[in-house]
């Protein structure tokens, strides 16, 4: 039988959510609990258009609320994840249907998730290219079917107040569906002048998720002057030979990833985000305390389920 839960069970489980957040986000759980707003530390890096970063001092939201949500679960992906690449959708053709797409992908063992990785994930926690961009693409190609969003779409990014009980991604209204692929390798800006190498077979795979309706959108912490050589670039390197995918970058007075998240759920139905790094998919990464406590735990459920772990698509 269903009970509803004890006062003190809900303090508890927001004391939790406390320990695991630095700093004066895990100080403002206090206040939270009688009706305030959480806020967490500061951090920054605004990027100048040669790609360096400056040390600011923004406020970062972690969330707000008090009610303790289930985590929701998201599907999986139907095919099974694939240590290859992708076959390009030859041009003049249709996109084929999912279960020819899925058939592209050779069977394989899928790629076990055991334990919670540090903070910034050493390169043993990341997917070499062909593995990594595989379940990338394996995953993003089971959330549409013939270009059509498939029922019940959870988005990769995190509904922000869930954070202060149990972390669950937003629901996607009826945007267009997109891939959000991080160019930022580690937590430094992308290098506009070192020479771009691609990763092998990557460009293949973009190809086919375009072929889906799905909009592939690039990003990195750089000015949003810095648009026109990142398109540059990507055409050269075969990731957008037609330049035609949007490139979403720091705007104004921005100086976060997080901003420009943010900006991207307006736009879109983010089915999935690569990134080589944790903070890549969310900015809370940066705050934990406790990489191994309740809530990297419960984020973890997100790793290879809308999160992929890759190697920077150009280096």
């Amino acid at each position: 039988m269903n009970r509803p839960m004890p006062r003190l069970a809900g303090g508890l489980l927001l004391s939790l959510a406390a320990v695991q957040l630095s700093g004066c986000a895990a100080a403002a759980l206090v206040p939270l609990m009688a009706g305030g707003t959480l806020t967490g530390k500061v951090v920054s890096n605004k990027a100048k258009d040669d790609g360096s970063a400056k040390p600011v001092a923004p406020v970062v939201i972690v969330g707000k609320g008090t009610s303790a949500v289930p985590a929701p679960s998201i599907s999986a992906p139907s095919p099974e994840i694939a240590a290859t690449t992708v076959p390009a959708t030859p041009a003049g053709a249709s996109a084929p249907g999912l279960a020819e797409r899925a058939a592209e992908l050779p069977a394989s063992a899928s790629v076990p998730v055991s334990g919670v990785a540090p903070l910034d994930a050493p390169p043993s926690n990341v997917m070499d290219n062909a593995s990594g961009f595989a379940a990338m693409t394996a995953f993003v190609l089971s959330a549409t079917d013939g270009g059509r969003p498939a029922a019940g779409r959870k988005s990769a990014l995190l509904d922000q107040p869930s954070l202060v009980s149990l972390p669950k991604t937003k629901t996607c209204a009826d945007q267009r569906g997109a891939l959000v692929i991080d160019l930022d390798p580690g937590d430094k800006a992308f290098d506009l002048n070192d020479p771009p190498s691609p990763a092998p077979g990557l460009g293949d795979m973009l190809r086919t998720i375009r072929g889906t309706g799905t909009a592939v959108v690039w990003i990195a912490t750089l000015p949003d002057s810095s648009a026109k050589r990142i398109s540059t670039i990507l055409k050269a390197t075969g990731l957008d030979p037609l330049g035609i995918d949007p490139i979403l970058l720091l705007r104004g007075t921005e100086t976060r990833k997080q901003q420009i998240l943010l900006r991207a759920d307006s736009d879109w139905c983010v089915l999935a985000i690569a990134g080589d790094r944790k903070a890549d998919f969310d900015e809370v990464f940066d705050y934990l305390r406790n990489p191994d406590g309740p809530v990297a735990i419960a984020l973890e459920q997100y790793i290879g389920n809308g999160w992929f772990l890759v190697p920077p698509p150009i280096k």
